[in-house]
């Protein structure tokens, strides 16, 4: 009876303390890789509580309790919430990070053609899909900026309304690409970014410098802005509210906006993201699933107001 309190407490205190350690450790790489996966971390911590209680292992249900509320709290995130509107949208963005080993040309351009959307971003751009989208989406979207890349940061941007500017801008040596579109009477600016995925202390630097330098760039220009792409970063990571607070942009990400690893109708982690400056209205947001991919994508409908910056 003894050792079995002995293991239960010993049970109770990792578990407590693997919690603790989420959301209370620093902002560096191993805490961040460990944060991203808070929001599975509570799912199970929550399963683990449930099961501890028929069992009437106490010490168990109360350290789990305790730790998947901590995390809860940290994973409910500001967001900009759907607004109920009769009116059309203004502007409809469809983002697919397509995963460039991916094959299955026709049907994620079929899917971004379901979307019909009026921009189209497209991440993973190797030189073959490259080839595949023009000849797919050229002809319903013929004004368009492709940036492939072998290394899986290949970008493009497709749309049906005209470019008033569009160019490449280098970001610590991944491309992000900056269209400005004229939407209800006013220029809208769509920055579509891809960031490093931080699978290294390296990388992990590397997508922070990159962040921080979308956030710069926002910043020296008050157009509307829409920010969208695999950001690789969680909404309750440190670098997205960085990102958020500096460039004054809304997250309209939820939680349970999960994007990656998509499996089937399954994905565990919200990783890619729209973003809104001030006087950009979220008319509704959804993931949609992309053939082949490890990603979700998503499908954005926004209205934009006129004193929107």
């Amino acid at each position: 009876m003894m050792r079995s309190k002995v293991v239960q407490l010993c049970t109770a205190t990792m578990l407590l303390t693997g919690a603790v350690v989420m959301v209370l450790a620093p902002d560096a790489y191993w805490p961040m890789l460990l944060r991203a996966f808070m929001l599975p971390a509570c799912v199970v911590f929550g399963a683990i509580a449930v099961l501890a209680l028929v069992r009437r292992y106490w010490w168990v249900a109360l350290s789990t309790i305790v730790g998947c509320a901590m995390m809860a709290m940290q994973v409910h995130t500001p967001r900009v919430e759907a607004a109920m509107t009769a009116d059309p949208p203004d502007l409809r963005v469809f983002h697919m990070n397509v995963w460039q080993p991916n094959t299955a040309y026709a049907s994620a351009i079929a899917r971004a053609l379901d979307s019909d959307a009026d921009v189209i971003s497209v991440q993973e751009v190797a030189p073959v899909w490259a080839e595949a989208l023009v000849q797919g989406l050229g002809a319903r979207y013929p004004f368009m900026h492709i940036e492939p890349r072998e290394n899986c940061y290949g970008i493009a941007l497709f749309s049906r309304i005209p470019f008033q500017e569009v160019r490449t801008i280098t970001l610590d040596g991944t491309p992000m690409i900056e269209a400005v579109l004229k939407r209800a009477d006013r220029p809208v600016r769509l920055l579509a970014v891809h960031a490093t995925s931080p699978i290294s202390y390296a990388h992990f630097q590397r997508r922070n410098r990159q962040l921080e330098e979308v956030a710069r760039h926002r910043g020296q220009d008050d157009t509307a802005t829409v920010v969208v792409g695999d950001l690789n970063t969680v909404p309750w990571d440190r670098a997205f509210r960085r990102l958020c607070a500096r460039a004054g942009l809304r997250s309209t990400t939820p939680a349970t906006q999960r994007t990656w690893p998509s499996v089937g109708p399954l994905a565990l982690i919200p990783l890619d993201h729209l973003l809104i400056s001030p006087g950009i209205t979220l008319a509704g947001l959804r993931t949609v699933h992309i053939a082949g991919s490890d990603h979700k994508g998503l499908l954005a409908e926004l209205n934009i107001s006129s004193h929107a910056h």
